[in-house]
């Protein structure tokens, strides 16, 4: 087995279900904001984050001003070891 969705990815989606919970409603603007403050990602690329994570259905963008926060099975708190097995460290 491979980790195909990436650890930052998982980070991110995590920071965003403790904020928001899963399968809620989350503006564009919080999320591009999050991007901008905790993770540094430069305001021209942070759609292209948003595509992204849409691709690995870790969101679904509802409309133009909100998106969907879709269920992962990867917690980066509890899942330490799966992760590390995923990558082929453990």
């Amino acid at each position: 087995m491979e980790l195909k969705i990436g650890i930052l990815y998982i980070g991110l989606h995590n920071e965003l279900a403790k904020k928001y919970g899963v399968n809620n409603l989350i503006p564009i603007k919080e999320f591009y904001c999050k991007l901008g403050k905790h993770h540094h990602i430069p305001k021209s690329i942070r759609c292209i984050i948003l595509i992204e994570m849409a691709k690995k259905n870790l969101i679904k963008k509802i409309d133009r001003y909100n998106i969907e926060l879709l269920p992962c099975d990867i917690n980066l708190e509890n899942d330490v070891n799966k992760i590390y097995r995923l990558v082929g460290l453990y």
